[in-house]
């Protein structure tokens, strides 16, 4: 199925599929379209499985339903989120830089996340991936450390 418009990842979306045709490959290879089209038809509409399906595959989509839920219900959240951060963007971005080069003050009340959003410290800041964050940490409490004898020269 390839539809833009999944309430679930695309990745999980293909996993289920993936699962659904190695699961009947090896006993029923004619069941595996039914069992797409019965994934599909609940994911996308919300429909149960009707009365005729076969009961291998009402117990396939028993087996995976909870998982689907689960992986709807986290999309749904991460595009509520997504559409939030989208909708807050444009409102932090006109409190910006005067012609000088320097950030502007707003009078208004602010929030705290609002003032965070504004500091040039984290607009100049490149993002670091876990890996170079770590390494940095490791570096910070290696500096911090006292040796408790000193390096010897040779």
């Amino acid at each position: 199925m390839k539809k833009p418009s999944l309430p679930v990842s695309r990745k999980f979306y293909s996993e289920i599929c993936d699962r659904i045709r190695f699961s009947f490959s090896l006993n029923r290879p004619s069941l595996i379209e039914e069992a797409i089209s019965t994934v599909d038809s609940y994911i996308t509409r919300g429909a149960e499985p009707a009365e005729y399906t076969d009961p291998s595959v009402l117990l396939m989509f028993s087996l995976l339903r909870p998982e689907i839920d689960k992986a709807i219900r986290r999309s749904q959240r991460a595009r509520e989120i997504s559409s939030r951060r989208k909708s807050e963007q444009p409102a932090a971005a006109p409190t910006g830089k005067d012609k000088a080069g320097k950030l502007t003050e707003d009078n208004g009340d602010t929030t705290p996340f609002e003032s965070e959003l504004t500091e040039p410290e984290e607009e100049e800041r490149p993002i670091l991936n876990r890996r170079m964050r770590r390494l940095i940490r490791q570096e910070r409490k290696r500096a911090a450390r006292q040796r408790i004898k000193p390096l010897q020269r040779c």
